[in-house]
């Protein structure tokens, strides 16, 4: 019985100590296949991520310059609709100063000198006296009588609304 046993512990030593170290190798290289395999899925996982961090980055980037691009353009706007606006407001002013001009003696007096010049510039004969109604009915009558003098016969045309004083003469 001895022998049994001394051949079952050399069976042991030899074949069971040997498929065990075999076992034992083989567990080691797939532990560092495995750790192998997670560390590349990790690298992988990794670079996607910084990808993904990346790009999300360079479109909130993108839409942050959009964002800044349309306030930049809005205010453009407001601002060209506020100058828009100015200008109106200055044209009306000057509008509304150039009709109470045309309410004083001065403007009467200036249009009395310019009217004189455009008739001395004139050769005798029948030409047509283009004003507005208002200078019509207060200037007319005193530029026709201006215009006889020199040989110049004025036949009187009113001018449309939307022009706020002064003289033209046309043949």
């Amino acid at each position: 019985m001895l022998q049994v046993e001394s051949k079952l512990e050399l069976f042991e030593d030899v074949v069971y100590k040997r498929r065990l170290t075999d076992l034992q190798k083989r567990k080691e290289a797939w532990e560092q296949e495995k750790n192998s395999l997670l560390e590349r899925k990790e690298k992988q996982l990794n670079e996607e991520k910084d990808n993904i961090v990346r790009r999300r980055a360079d479109l909130a980037r993108v839409m942050g310059n959009e964002k800044i691009a349309k306030a930049k353009e809005n205010e453009r706007v407001l601002e060209l609709k506020k100058i828009n606006e100015l200008k109106k407001d200055f044209i009306e002013a000057i509008r509304a100063r150039a009709v109470e001009y045309t309410h004083t003696p001065q403007y009467g007096e200036d249009l009395a000198m310019r009217v004189e010049e455009s008739l001395n510039e004139l050769k005798p004969g029948e030409y047509r006296f283009h004003m507005v109604a208002a200078d019509m009915d207060r200037f007319f009558d005193e530029f026709k009588a201006m215009a006889e003098e020199k040989g110049i016969v004025l036949h009187g045309e009113t001018l449309e609304d939307a022009r706020i004083g002064g003289h033209t003469i046309s043949d």
